[in-house]
């Protein structure tokens, strides 16, 4: 994938958002359980927030963007990847989103990566670190609920 324009990565960004969106809010139809019904449509409302908030991105802000450090529990790289059904439980539910921030994620940073423009390459970075904040508190939910409670 390559990008070209600022332009170019922001109709990416919102694309994506939407996407993920629409997959969620699928989810959230086609779950039995009233847990994970919830936990989607929760899901999806946050993407359709992160959609809002790309499409408005400042990108002169973003020049002057700096790296943040999020931690990372890497919990997602030693799930196993889940497939998508409508009886899917709450801890294959946070496997499976915290699977595709870490994707959304990757594919970002690389973009960063194989830029030269400055701008571009803030402007990615600024993504991917909202992705990976994503998966931060995916993870946090999966050791406060899965790992914990057992």
């Amino acid at each position: 994938m390559n990008f070209v324009t600022l332009e170019e990565i922001i109709a990416f960004a919102v694309e994506r958002e939407d996407t993920a969106y629409r997959l969620y809010k699928r989810a959230a139809e086609l779950s039995t359980s009233i847990a994970s019904k919830k936990m989607f449509e929760e899901m999806a409302a946050e993407e359709a927030g992160h959609k809002e908030v790309f499409s408005r991105i400042d990108t002169a802000k973003a020049e002057n963007y700096r790296e943040v450090k999020i931690p990372d529990m890497n919990i997602a790289q030693y799930l196993v990847d889940v497939k998508f059904r409508k009886d899917m439980t709450y801890q294959e539910i946070l496997t499976f989103a915290m699977k595709a921030e870490e994707s959304a994620y990757k594919l970002y940073d690389a973009a960063a990566e194989s830029v030269e423009d400055p701008k571009l390459k803030n402007v990615l970075k600024v993504f991917a670190d909202v992705e990976r904040g994503h998966k931060a508190r995916l993870e946090q939910l999966y050791e406060d609920h899965v790992l914990t409670e057992g």
